[in-house]
């Protein structure tokens, strides 16, 4: 299993249920890497992606945790109300296909059996009141790849990839 998350300093990653920072190149090349896997995430993520509706050409599972949606669902486009029935549906998956993405709630139930994350890390503290786990301080993750500083206008991010060691 997979996650994409972006931290800022402090490894928050977002305040109020909106993202603590937009870097428009990054989420491209996340929707691009996206396709033809499982992408899961949250239902208010929606509000994040192109049109408001789910990743195309990917397996979109939305995790709604009981909140009532709109969302159509196909044979592309799945919703589920609680993590048992997500977890019961993810296991017809290959795991190296499945990347949890935006959602706290995701990352920490789903962090046992993550071997790879990759980070985006934002190089300023915001207000945040949703975290991801600092992995700089894991015992079984290492970062296996990294990149220059990059820049969308005022804000300095670079890319991680954490790898499980055990």
């Amino acid at each position: 299993m997979n996650a994409f998350v972006t931290v800022d300093s402090n490894w928050g990653i977002s305040y109020k249920d909106s993202p603590l920072a937009t870097i428009p190149s990054e989420k491209k090349e996340r929707l691009k890497a996206l396709e033809g896997k499982i992408a899961v995430y949250g239902v208010k993520y929606l509000k994040e992606l192109p049109g408001n509706l789910p990743i195309k050409g990917s397996v979109n599972m939305i995790f709604t945790d009981g909140v009532r949606t709109n969302v159509k669902t196909s044979s592309d486009v799945l919703s589920f109300d609680t993590i048992e029935e997500l977890r019961e549906a993810l296991r017809d998956y290959p795991d190296d296909d499945i990347y949890i993405i935006d959602n706290e709630k995701l990352y920490r139930e789903f962090l046992p059996e993550t071997r790879v994350v990759h980070v985006t890390k934002i190089d300023y503290e915001y207000k945040a009141d949703a975290y991801y786990e600092n992995l700089d301080e894991h015992p079984d993750f290492r970062i296996t790849a990294d990149s220059e500083e990059q820049y969308c206008f005022d804000i300095v991010y670079s890319f991680y990839r954490y790898e499980r060691t055990n």
